[in-house]
């Protein structure tokens, strides 16, 4: 009976305090902020594992400035069009409530996704997947591999 009160107690006491938002899954409407933040039903969200240029960023490219944060950000709004987004919260991206989530797309990992796509790079917590899926994006030039990421970009990614 004891052992019972104290599991009910500490869901009383705990679970407000962790609140919904960071157990479990949160899904919705979405809508793209940059090409690594997204807004479901008012939360925001930070894809896991990658980062991308912000949406007033600059990139060097075939010897000219291009606005690779927007053409990052409409990548993202790409993949998510007319999608389910679904994300699994792995925790807080920083002090503002933002959420660090893996997210997907019909069950496509929008992470994974950007780094295929060539708008963005495996950040340090990335995957060994994630990892290989850039590879092949270098290999293949796509996107910013044409050019060159911000600077911002290539200190969050995985060093070389």
């Amino acid at each position: 009976m004891k052992l019972i009160l104290l599991f009910v107690l500490s869901h009383l006491i705990v679970g407000p305090i962790v609140g919904t938002a960071l157990a479990g899954t949160i899904s919705g409407a979405v809508e793209v902020i940059d090409a690594a933040t997204l807004r479901i039903g008012g939360q925001v969200v930070r894809l896991s594992g990658i980062a991308a240029p912000k949406a007033g960023d600059q990139c060097a490219m075939r010897g000219m400035n291009i606005p690779c944060g927007r053409v990052a950000t409409t990548a993202l709004k790409d993949l998510t069009a007319g999608a389910v987004i679904s994300c699994r919260i792995n925790g807080r991206a920083g002090a503002r409530g933002v959420i660090l989530a893996t997210c997907a797309a019909d069950d496509y990992d929008l992470s994974e996704g950007m780094i295929y796509t060539g708008w963005a790079r495996p950040d340090k917590r990335a995957t060994a997947r994630y990892r290989e899926v850039e590879k092949a994006a270098r290999k293949q030039r796509r996107g910013l591999w044409r050019g060159e990421f911000p600077k911002a970009v290539n200190r969050a990614a995985v060093s070389r």
